[in-house]
């Protein structure tokens, strides 16, 4: 995963999860458990449950619901010799990523900017429901702001253009969606390097 390592555990009484090491840079223990207690409160069907989290001067990990069948890249790019994705699960899964994005924009009490959609932060169970994962870059808007300001993150190929201006909102994840639904149409990245040069980007 982005910005940290990503391990399988299994709790005391046999759930199985994903604990998350995040790099314990730029940011006071009481900001981070701030931020984690938010996003610990919402729930929808396609977000990744946040079950646990451990603050300490030298950690900083991350306690989420196990998804079997992992993340979407696996699946769209090809990898591992998995099966291709018949276009009803391939749409189900465009629908999921909508419906999940939608709640982080439009109906938490406080919206919160994803900032890093992309294939690998798009989990699968096993019944391949999509849903959106990894809120570690994530930024929450108050309801009176139209837009934040903050530094250019994320993933390049996934980035928005207002990015340029560092002036950004929940629109950039808009952008960063539609790329992804692309990739999973095309299935292919929607930067090639080993396509000829007049195929190696995807173009709406």
């Amino acid at each position: 995963g982005g910005f940290g390592a990503v391990f399988q555990g299994v709790l005391s009484d046999g759930i199985q999860v994903a604990v998350k090491r995040l790099d314990n840079k730029g940011q006071g223990t009481k900001e981070f458990v701030g931020e984690v207690q938010t996003i610990g409160r919402i729930h929808h069907i396609n977000l990744v449950r946040l079950v646990g989290f451990c603050a300490t001067k030298s950690h900083r990990l991350l306690v989420y619901e196990y998804m079997s069948k992992g993340s979407l890249d696996k699946w769209i790019f090809h990898e591992n010799d998995n099966p291709n994705l018949d276009w009803k699960t391939r749409m189900n899964i465009i629908i999921g990523m909508a419906k999940g994005l939608c709640y982080l924009h439009e109906e938490c009490c406080q919206r919160i900017a994803h900032l890093d959609i992309k294939p690998q932060n798009i989990l699968l169970d096993e019944s391949f429901k999509a849903k959106v994962s990894d809120f570690g870059l994530s930024k929450l808007i108050r309801r009176d702001e139209s837009q934040v300001f903050t530094t250019m993150r994320g993933t390049p190929g996934y980035l928005a253009p207002e990015w340029l201006s560092a002036a950004i909102s929940e629109k950039a994840d808009v952008y960063s969606f539609g790329v992804v639904v692309m990739e999973i149409v095309c299935g292919r990245k929607n930067l090639d390097p080993s396509q000829p040069e007049e195929s190696r980007h995807l173009r709406p």
